[in-house]
């Protein structure tokens, strides 16, 4: 059998288990006007997660089988102008002058946000060109389920504002930053200092903005928001008292001490404790529930310098560490070491990579342009097993490495080490 022929029965079969699914659910079948009516924060069941992601893997191939291989390559170039369509979307307030039922003219549009007709065509047409909007006659929009997005959910308008400005221009330099700084693991010299033309570590950088600092922060809140990347998964699957009825637990890098709260609602008996920066953290009583403020507390604290807390039973650190280079993470790690106990547990939730074959060809592209946008933001990177290996033993051979594990339905890893030196 063929490939096209296998991708185009992998297809029906697949589709059609997601379909039956949302007819059991009552749903219509998905449109680019109404969406598919899912609400994208709620898993599938398993089983139907599977056959969904298994179709758009076909489909996905099979669009590029019958692209051919030299349509591929010039097909690779477009896709960032859909981003730049959006960006131009969002700057003029476009889709809130639309009309949720009917449709308008790209002239009277025009006329609502004061932009030249020309130029306002010219942009549209290449989001229409992606369902993003409809012209459903030359010259009238009219809205899709995309476009109803881009109206009133300040998380995606970040989100994708937070691609447009910090990432995007990174990606244009980042081949000029390897010439300029070759092999460099430091954060300032990356595609994003040469685009930003900064000295400063990009973290840094957008902090000096308040605005962009808001947008980075509601991007990153997000994306935590995926199912795959949700905070269940963790919590599910990882037993913060297996060294004893009542942990004491170093959240670090915690944020608004989200993760620390779900734990100490969890385990009665766990004391959390929450670092970040001290801006950061100033605001972390606010968002701890007044029964738990006794057993979640904050504390102001870089992880680029020595742990205070010492002897405690885990040492948390969540979506850190693929932040920063091999170089500053064995930093950030060895920061511990001696506020380590014998047996204490360093535990990361953090990106795993799957070793080559076991994802789909999209599933696994995408992880790889996460890998490579954190090259070109601060020379940070996605691991996989071998890469998380290699961190720890060159970290301390006394931080034993106990296992990396990924749940069903989420793509972070539970990544659990064990001090074993005195």
């Amino acid at each position: 059998m063929g490939d096209v022929t296998r991708l185009l029965k992998t297809v029906e079969s697949s589709t059609k288990v997601y379909l039956d699914y949302l007819q059991s659910k009552n749903l219509p079948e998905p449109s680019y006007q109404h969406g598919n009516g899912l609400d994208p924060r709620v898993p599938l069941p398993v089983e139907v997660a599977k056959a969904h992601q298994a179709a758009i893997e076909a489909t996905d191939e099979l669009h590029h089988l019958l692209l051919g291989p030299l349509v591929q390559l010039f097909h690779a170039t477009g896709e960032q102008l859909v981003l730049l369509s959006i960006q131009y979307i969002y700057e003029y307030g476009i889709a809130a002058h639309v009309p949720l039922e009917g449709s308008i003219s790209m002239k009277e549009l025009a006329q609502l946000t004061g932009l030249n007709v020309k130029d306002l065509t010219r942009f549209l047409r290449v989001a229409i060109s992606r369902h993003i909007f409809d012209e459903p006659e030359k010259g009238q929009i009219t809205h899709t389920a995309s476009s109803k997005l881009l109206i009133n959910n300040p998380m995606v308008q970040s989100w994708l504002m937070n691609i447009a400005q910090e990432f995007w221009p990174a990606f244009s330099r980042t081949v000029e930053a390897t010439k300029k700084w070759p092999g460099s693991e430091e954060p300032h010299e990356a595609g994003y200092s040469l685009s930003n033309g900064t000295s400063s570590n990009p973290f840094d950088h957008i902090k000096k903005d308040p605005k962009r600092q808001q947008q980075f922060i509601e991007a990153m809140r997000f994306s935590h928001l995926h199912p795959e990347f949700h905070l269940s998964h963790l919590l599910e699957n990882y037993k913060f008292d297996q060294a004893g009825n009542s942990p004491t637990i170093v959240d670090i890098g915690g944020s608004n001490g989200e993760v620390s709260i779900e734990i100490a609602s969890r385990y009665p008996n766990a004391q959390c404790i929450v670092q970040d920066l001290p801006d950061t953290i100033a605001g972390l009583k606010e968002h701890v529930p007044l029964e738990l403020r006794d057993r979640v507390t904050g504390m102001a604290h870089d992880f680029l310098t020595p742990q205070p807390i010492k002897g405690a039973d885990i040492y948390l650190l969540r979506w850190i560490l693929h932040d920063w280079s091999d170089l500053y993470c064995i930093k950030i790690l060895r920061n511990l070491i001696p506020a380590l106990k014998q047996g204490a547990r360093v535990v990361i939730n953090d990106i795993c990579i799957p070793e080559p074959g076991q994802l789909g060809p999209k599933a696994n592209r995408e992880l790889r342009f996460m890998d490579i946008s954190m090259k070109a933001f601060n020379n940070a990177r996605e691991r996989d097993v071998e890469a998380w290996k290699d961190l720890f033993e060159r970290t301390d051979p006394n931080l034993h490495l106990l296992g990396i594990s990924v749940p069903n339905g989420g793509r972070m890893a539970i990544i659990e080490a064990e001090w074993r030196g005195d």
